[in-house]
């Protein structure tokens, strides 16, 4: 008798292939959700920041620190913006990505599940190996763009993050002269 590993089959290995790279894809995903929560939380310190320089001396804010307050405050909003897309898209997969002529990938797309047990029972009792291959592939596919996405909004969300940062560091500059 062969070892297991020998009696699978081509699509089987292919299928194992897709299936360590979806579980590769939801590690990166939770990297990029674990840095967009560091994003958020210096964002809130940075807004914080600019409470406490607001504040400092006691004084009326001049047209310059409040000029520097609100350009850091529109670039902590737009960084916050990006960081909470990293974590979640708002719209449907169709309506945010358009017309790709990738099917919908049936058993690996929970949010399309729909009717009763039974009839979700008999359509995954009666797919071939091959098909479970394909909507394999698909949702892989569909990983992969949803992490470019994300990736990109996440690099959006420092440039702002450190552009909020130098207009907090003028801020305080000019709060406290």
């Amino acid at each position: 008798m062969l070892p297991i590993e020998e009696q699978k089959t081509k699509v089987e290995h292919r299928l194992d292939l897709v299936h360590w790279h979806m579980l590769r894809g939801d590690n990166l995903r939770a990297g990029l959700a674990s840095r967009a929560g560091i994003l958020l939380s210096t964002d809130a310190l940075i807004v914080a920041g600019v409470a406490l320089a607001l504040g400092l001396r006691n004084q009326r804010g001049s047209y310059g620190v409040l000029a520097a307050s609100l350009a850091t405050l529109i670039c902590v909003a737009v960084s916050v913006v990006n960081a909470s897309l990293v974590l979640v898209t708002v719209r449907r997969w169709h309506q945010h990505f358009g017309n790709t002529g990738a099917p919908q990938p049936f058993l690996y797309s929970y949010t399309g599940m729909h009717g009763t047990f039974e009839e979700f029972k008999a359509k995954m009792l009666s797919q071939s190996q091959e098909q479970l291959l394909g909507y394999a592939l698909v949702e892989l596919w569909r990983c992969g763009q949803l992490h470019t996405y994300r990736y990109r909004k996440l690099r959006r969300a420092i440039r702002w993050l450190l552009a909020a940062l130098a207009f907090l560091f003028i801020t305080i500059i000019i709060s406290a002269i």
